[in-house]
């Protein structure tokens, strides 16, 4: 599951994904449009349910700080 958000300055990417060991990595990256400057950070959760609670917590904020989601998609069907 991945999401892309954008303002006019900034670029903010947030996905799920599930390692080979069965956790859920909440990962996050962080850019700027007309500079180099980033980040990323990444959370492993145990379980699915968590997980998702912390992905949607996370996308709301990006939308209240803002950020318009340009990008959507769902790789993985056990999390949609």
């Amino acid at each position: 599951m991945r999401i892309e958000f954008k303002t006019a300055h900034r670029g903010y990417v947030l996905s799920l994904e599930q390692d080979l060991f069965g956790f859920y990595v909440l990962i996050r990256r962080w850019y700027g449009l007309s500079n180099r400057r980033g980040g990323m950070k990444r959370e492993v959760f145990d379980d699915e349910k968590s997980a998702l609670q912390a992905f949607r917590r996370v996308e709301k904020l990006r939308i209240r700080r803002g950020y318009q989601p340009s990008s959507v998609s769902a790789d993985f069907p056990f999390l949609v």
